[in-house]
């Protein structure tokens, strides 16, 4: 076999890959949404995996604090103001179907006693597409962590905060989607339909154009205990390129459910959702590279 530079480009990102699947710390949740077409998200544990230990059981692995009343099994009201769709359909999942947006929690308080002795969190989502909102910065997929279970079921409508005809604010998608509110989340980040990426806390803290409305965003969370107050340094990732880092602080103890959520005139489709616990020291590092090695031989149609 005559080595080019494109195999052994191909075979070097191979080899990393898997020094670095032998490195991988443990996959806590993910959910792949390979299951069969419902309006129903979990009305099948199929494209789960539930390392939790809460025993995620069909039809609760999520709660839905903002949906429309006629989501399952449609037809939908049409009345934004009470929520959107949403519905898993060729392997994905859809939020913000239709008119009205949508939200998702996990039904698990993510505060593992593994999260702390591995250092903690790297929480990953895929966002497909923002369908039928090219260009509006008011518009896209977001998770948020960092809320109690009450917080999290007062969550609304992403852009102003509310759920209908309650004075409870949102994941605080407010900074990301539109105009500034109440906090709930301790941190959120949202890939938006005019193609940057924006985060925050308590305050806006970073946004970066990365050029697309869909891609790959991984956060990165170092978490020493869960007490209120206790500093937590982040980096963000878009495609497995690092986009910025920041910290925030836990506004309660104990307090960490994981949420995704959406914005749009269609729909916000996710390809998987994913939390794991920090790899062990590099392999991150490898991963990342032996991404770019992948990427970049397909570029030259290895």
């Amino acid at each position: 076999m005559k080595w080019t530079r494109c195999s052994m480009a191909f075979a070097m990102a191979l080899m990393l890959a898997g020094n670095c699947a032998t490195t991988r710390a443990a996959t806590l949740f993910e959910d792949t949404y390979n299951r069969d077409d419902s309006r129903n998200i979990d009305a099948s544990l199929a494209g789960i995996t539930d390392n939790t230990g809460s025993s995620l059981a069909a039809d609760a692995v999520y709660t839905q604090p903002f949906l429309d009343p006629g989501n399952d099994p449609g037809p939908q009201d049409g009345d934004a103001a009470n929520g959107g769709g949403a519905q898993v359909i060729g392997n994905a999942l859809q939020l913000a179907v239709g008119a009205g947006t949508s939200n998702a929690y996990l039904n698990h308080n993510f505060t593992n006693g593994q999260i702390l002795a591995d250092g903690g969190l790297i929480v990953t989502m895929n966002v497909l597409e923002t369908e039928g909102a090219a260009g509006n910065g008011g518009q896209g997929g977001a998770f948020a962590l960092g809320m109690s279970a009450a917080e999290a079921a007062s969550t609304g409508d992403a852009f102003n905060g509310h759920a209908s005809g309650s004075p409870d604010p949102g994941f605080k998608y407010t900074g990301a989607f539109g105009p500034d509110g109440t906090v709930v989340s301790d941190f959120w980040i949202a890939l938006k339909a005019d193609n940057n990426l924006q985060w925050g806390s308590t305050g806006d803290s970073g946004i970066v154009s990365v050029g697309a409305d869909g891609g790959e965003v991984a956060v990165r969370f170092d978490i020493g205990d869960f007490n209120a107050g206790t500093t937590v340094p982040f980096e963000v990732y878009y495609n497995g390129a690092s986009q910025g880092s920041g910290a925030f602080t836990w506004s309660g103890t104990d307090e960490n459910y994981i949420a995704l959520d959406a914005r749009d005139n269609g729909f916000v489709a996710f390809d998987s959702f994913a939390v794991q616990t920090i790899p062990e020291p590099g392999s991150m590092l490898l991963a990342t590279f032996a991404a770019g090695l992948l990427a970049a031989s397909r570029r030259r149609g290895c």
